[in-house]
C-alpha cells in the first residue's frame, strides 16, 4: 500500500515572476497618474492663493479707492504686506511702522545675524502662506546674506507686474532711461511710488494682470524679485521713468522675458544686470508643467501656456495701451 503526500497547493517560480512583473506593470501605470492628481490639487492651491490675493487687492481698493503702491521708496514694506488685511492678517499690519525701512532699528547693514527692533522686528520668521506655491521647490526664506537676518524674512512666489518692456503702445517716458539693474516701467498697476484705480485701468480689468505667479528657476539660479526678503520695496525715490539708476527693488517687476525663460537674456530683450533677484525685470516663471497663473484686475485667475506670445503678454502686463488682444 503507498503512502501518498497530499499536493499542496502553490505558485510555481514562473508563476510567481509573472504575478510580480504585473503589479509592477500596474504600478508603473499608476504613479504617473497619482503624480498629476497631486499636481493638480497643487496647482488648484496656487491658484487659490492668488484669488485670495486679488480679494486682498481689492479690500484695499475698497478700502482706500487705490490699489496699493507697487514698492514704495526706502526699503518701505511693498503691496504684499498692505494687502496683509484682506489676508486676515490685520493683527500683523497694525503692529508694522510703515514709514520705517523693512530693517529698522539695524545698527548695521553688512553684519551677518543682526536683528530688526521695535515694531517691524514682527516680520522676522513672518510666514503667510497664501505667498507660497505648493508646487515650487525653491526655499521659503531669503537665501543667506546680511541686512539683519534677511534670511529669515519670507520669499514669495507671486510678484506684482508694474508694466512690460519695450511699452507695447511704442510711448516714449513711461520706462527708465537708465539700464543700471534693469528697465522700469510705470504701465502696470503695481508700479513704484504710485497707486492706481479701476478708472486707470483703460484697458479693461479682465485684461490687465496684477500679479503674475514667481516660483521657478532660471537655469539653476532663484531670481524671485525677493532680495533681502518679500516684504521690501525699493531703494530709489521719485519716479521710476526720471530714474537713471534705479537699482534693489523687490515684490515687483517690468515683463521683459518669456514664460518661464531659461536666462534672462531671452525673449527678445538683452538688458543688463537683469540676472539678479533684485532687478527690474526678473521672469515670470513656475515648477507647474507647462505654464504659470495669472492673478488678473477683475480677481479672476488664469492659467497660461509658456507658449503665449510675448506681444500677448507684454499687453497683458500694461492697463493703458488701447491694444486689442489676441486670445490667451
Amino acid at each position: 500500500m503507498k503512502n501518498s503526500q497530499p499536493i499542496r497547493p502553490g505558485f510555481t517560480l514562473v508563476e510567481l515572476l509573472v504575478v510580480i512583473a504585473i503589479i509592477g506593470v500596474l504600478v508603473g501605470l499608476l504613479l504617473p497618474a497619482v503624480q498629476a492628481a497631486r499636481e493638480a490639487a497643487r496647482r488648484m492651491q496656487c491658484s487659490n492663493n492668488l484669488k485670495q490675493q486679488g480679494l486682498g487687492l481689492h479690500t484695499h481698493h475698497d478700502t482706500y479707492q487705490n490699489f496699493p503702491n507697487g514698492a514704495p521708496r526706502s526699503h518701505g514694506p511693498n503691496w504684499r504686506f498692505e494687502i496683509l488685511p484682506g489676508l486676515e492678517q490685520g493683527n500683523i499690519y497694525d503692529q508694522v511702522d510703515r514709514s520705517l525701512h523693512v530693517f529698522s532699528g539695524c545698527t548695521s547693514s553688512s553684519t551677518y545675524g543682526q536683528q530688526a527692533t521695535g515694531n517691524n522686528l514682527i516680520l522676522i520668521d513672518l510666514m503667510v502662506p497664501t505667498y507660497k506655491c505648493p508646487s515650487s521647490a525653491l526655499p521659503a526664506n531669503a537665501p543667506g546674506g546680511a541686512m539683519c537676518n534677511h534670511d529669515r524674512l519670507q520669499t514669495h512666489d507671486y510678484v506684482g507686474v508694474s508694466g512690460a518692456f519695450p511699452d507695447p503702445a511704442g510711448r516714449a517716458n513711461v520706462c527708465s532711461t537708465g539700464t543700471n539693474y534693469g528697465v522700469y516701467c510705470n504701465t502696470g498697476v503695481l508700479v513704484p511710488e504710485k497707486e492706481f484705480r479701476f478708472r486707470d485701468i483703460t484697458d479693461g480689468s479682465s485684461n490687465t494682470i496684477l500679479v503674475a505667479e514667481q516660483s521657478g528657476m532660471v537655469g539653476t539660479n532663484d531670481y524671485r524679485a525677493n532680495y533681502h526678503g518679500g516684504w521690501r520695496g525699493w531703494s530709489n525715490s521719485g519716479d521710476v521713468t526720471t530714474n537713471t539708476s534705479a537699482h534693489h527693488i523687490s515684490g515687483i517687476t517690468t515683463v521683459a522675458f518669456a514664460i518661464n525663460a531659461k536666462t534672462a537674456q531671452a525673449g527678445g530683450n538683452t538688458i543688463p544686470k537683469s540676472d539678479r533677484p533684485y532687478a527690474g525685470n526678473t521672469i515670470i516663471n513656475s515648477f507647474h508643467p507647462g505654464g504659470i497663473h495669472l492673478l488678473l484686475a477683475d480677481g479672476s485667475v488664469r492659467f497660461v501656456s509658456e507658449s503665449l506670445n510675448f506681444t500677448t503678454l507684454s499687453q497683458l502686463c500694461v492697463r493703458d495701451d488701447g491694444s486689442v488682444l489676441a486670445e490667451f
